[in-house]
């Protein structure tokens, strides 16, 4: 990273955490509207990779999709309803290849961005119309865990690293920077039990065993988005966020660690 490169990194990241806090804290609506404005940047983000990758993609299917799934969750409507209308809005796109005479790759392509990463952050939306039992501790999990294995991978992989984790896709991670970032996220994930004793009275080993899988799904998450940047030959998503790239630069760990963190819970009866 260029000279200076860390401290805007840094103050990008608590200028996002001091967004993030207000919107979570305020209640479902601005939960809601936040997670969908993070959708509606990344599903652009998805798109304009496909593109360079030779597709000709649109972003407004994710769009239109996730608009409709937060006005669904917030009305708190029945499960089987959320995937007859998800399947009904998919259904205009391919119908859009019918009769537009879109090329099929192309209109598979626009739906490809409505499962990742749209389908994945709708995970959140969902999540924000829920019980504070429910909601806070699976996104401190996610937040602690996953954002402290990103911290502590990316700067002990820096002081330590020897040994290259994936050279093929992300060339500058490392094992040490792995092995650091699991041991410490996973500890770093307990401050959620910290917080939430008396909000979610969940035994403390379960906090720490849930966030030992989030830092592994984070970093499985973190590989497939570079993977991705690489089949398209970009660096970063987008410029977005100064010193971290595009959205999705920022919220790639995030998207695969909360379903584990949720179906962990759920598996430990935790919630």
């Amino acid at each position: 990273m260029k000279k200076g490169g860390t401290m805007v990194r840094v103050l990008t990241g608590i200028a996002l955490l001091g967004f993030l806090v207000p919107c979570v804290w305020i209640g479902p609506v601005t939960r809601l509207c936040f997670f969908y404005a993070v959708i509606w940047f990344a599903a652009r983000e998805m798109s304009d990779a496909l593109n360079r990758m030779g597709f000709m993609t649109s972003p407004w299917i994710a769009r239109a999709l996730a608009l409709v799934m937060c006005v669904l969750f917030y009305l708190r409507d029945e499960t089987a309803f959320y995937i007859s209308t998800a399947c009904i809005i998919v259904m205009f796109g391919l119908l859009a290849a019918l009769f537009k005479k879109i090329q099929m790759r192309d209109a598979l392509g626009s739906c490809i961005i409505c499962f990742y990463p749209t389908l994945f952050l709708l995970g959140y939306c969902y999540l924000s119309v829920q019980s504070d039992a429910l909601f806070w501790p699976v996104l401190l999990i996610t937040l602690f865990a996953a954002a402290g294995c990103d911290v502590f991978a990316y700067f002990c992989g820096r002081a330590f690293g020897r040994h290259k984790l994936c050279p093929s896709i992300s060339p500058h991670k490392t094992i040490e920077g792995s092995i650091f970032g699991t041991l410490l996220g996973s500890s770093l994930g307990m401050l959620a039990w910290v917080f939430l004793k008396d909000v979610a009275p969940i035994p403390w080993y379960v906090y720490l065993i849930v966030s030992f899988f989030c830092t592994i799904a984070g970093q499985l998450g973190d590989l497939c988005a570079s993977m991705i940047k690489r089949q398209a030959g970009i660096k970063d998503f987008s410029d977005l966020l100064p010193g971290h790239g595009g959205i999705i630069d920022r919220i790639d760990s995030f998207c695969f660690a909360m379903p584990v963190a949720y179906f962990a819970l759920i598996l430990f009866h935790a919630i």
